[in-house]
């Protein structure tokens, strides 16, 4: 058997509604048509007129990096550049205007984006932000998943991996799914999604080879050929009519959810059991481990995890949920989905390194093709509703490419790390510096002197 190296099928998909994070002023009273501004940037910002080459045609705001290269070498100074209002007023939550441009512009091809302008933000912070990755083999050139020279597997396991088999049991045993990409498509989280966004998200969990999540309402629109990449989300009070799919996910309730009947029904199937963070409890993990589900969908409405304190909140149970499966010794009997405030490909590692096996990506789906999801408040042009079936080839390259460029970013910081597989990095906290932590290590004996009192003059 032939090895064959995964391959993420990325094109070019412009953006329909470019964010423009600048406008690139051009004074035409004294503009000189000299074209010094073309020679200067190197994004393509500025050009000559089709209809008359001795004009210059106005700039291309959105392709512009903010480096100001042009601005600093036009010789009669024509060029400025003014921030954007409605760029900067976009967004809100995890998702800032500077998130969204980012998401875009690894939607149109897949690729890490380029900025002409360097970081001059704090380097700390809180939610991730508080979190520094450890990037100790940096100088190893030769580890490197992105241009080939030495492989770095990608793969994770949905389901138990047992240490040993038990062959006195008997009956049928159903291995671990692999899947090629850390990965879960969930379109579940806000509601029901129109038709246009569902075909969108579920074909491209085809192409990824992964899992798309949608609510049991919007399950009969999935075609017949996808439906193996389909984990459905029941409503109360369902449970059969499902066996086509991959699995079924059922909500976590305080003596509700017949997990251990759903398992019996679908012996092959996988089952997971969703547990949004403001219902999590350790009884949630031990209805899980005693129905034998495949796996548990740590998750948080997006009102949850729209402030800091959710996010913190959302990071510290993550960990508990994780202490807790290893201290029991069965963190290998169950796959751990998170889900919530993943806004940018920073987040994967991070989320794995809090202990998850798998992401899940859920609002940033909505941002990469410019709609404004159900029952939230960001300003990106259009509703789904407003999604024809004809952007649907459109939608789903979308989709791959961003996945695509969020890999690349997972294996620079692996191979950085020094570690040939992501499922290594699952719960690895030596691989992370917590930023309140280190301060309170840092600073525990510095006693915090009163302000010396002011000397008057006499």
């Amino acid at each position: 058997m032939t090895f064959k190296r995964y391959h993420i099928p990325i094109a070019p998909a412009p953006s329909r509604r470019p964010w423009t994070r600048v406008n690139v002023h051009r004074d035409l009273s004294r503009c000189l048509n000299c074209g010094t501004c073309i020679d200067s940037c190197l994004y393509g910002v500025h050009d000559r007129r089709d209809a008359d080459t001795r004009f210059m045609e106005e700039p291309e705001d959105h392709l512009c990096r903010v480096c100001f290269r042009c601005v600093a070498e036009c010789p009669v100074n024509a060029l400025s550049l003014e921030p954007n209002v409605e760029f900067t007023e976009a967004g809100n939550g995890l998702f800032k205007p500077e998130v969204l441009r980012t998401i875009a512009n690894e939607a149109e091809g897949g690729r890490i984006p380029v900025t002409g302008a360097c970081y001059r933000g704090p380097f700390g912070g809180q939610g991730f932000d508080g979190m520094w990755t450890d990037m100790s083999e940096i100088v190893r050139p030769t580890r490197d998943g992105i241009h080939g020279r030495e492989y770095i597997s990608t793969s994770v396991d949905v389901g138990a991996r047992p240490t040993f088999l038990d062959f006195r049991r008997g009956g049928p045993w159903t291995p671990p799914r692999e899947l090629p990409v850390p990965f879960v498509l969930d379109v579940a989280n806000p509601g029901a999604p129109p038709a246009g966004i569902l075909a969108s998200v579920v074909k491209a969990a085809k192409a990824l080879d992964t899992y798309a999540i949608v609510p049991a309402r919007s399950w009969p629109a999935v075609g017949a050929d996808l439906q193996g990449h389909v984990i459905v989300r029941l409503s109360e009070g369902e449970t059969t009519g499902f066996e086509k799919t991959a699995g079924v996910e059922a909500t976590y309730r305080h003596g509700g959810a017949d997990l251990v009947g759903l398992r019996r029904s679908l012996p092959h199937s996988i089952v997971s059991l969703r547990v949004p963070v403001t219902a999590y409890d350790r009884d949630a993990v031990d209805m899980a481990l005693e129905a034998g589900v495949d796996l548990i969908h740590y998750t948080a409405d997006w009102k949850d995890v729209d402030s800091i304190d959710g996010v913190n909140t959302y990071i510290a149970t993550l960990r508990d949920l994780h202490g807790y499966l290893v201290d029991r010794a069965v963190r290998d009997t169950i796959t751990v989905l998170a889900s919530g405030p993943i806004a940018a490909a920073e987040h994967v590692p991070k989320t794995i390194i809090l202990g998850a096996d798998l992401v899940g990506v859920d609002l940033a789906l909505y941002g990469v093709m410019e709609c404004v999801p159900p029952n939230h408040a960001l300003h990106l042009g259009r509703f789904p509703e407003d999604f024809p079936l004809s952007d649907v080839p459109w939608g789903t390259q979308r989709v791959v490419n961003l996945m695509n460029a969020w890999r690349d970013q997972l294996l620079e910081i692996l191979g950085a790390m020094g570690m040939r597989e992501v499922r290594r990095l699952r719960g690895d906290m030596g691989r992370a510096i917590f930023q309140d932590e280190a301060e309170r290590e840092a600073f525990a004996d510095i006693k915090v002197l009163a302000p010396a009192k002011e000397v008057v003059a006499r």
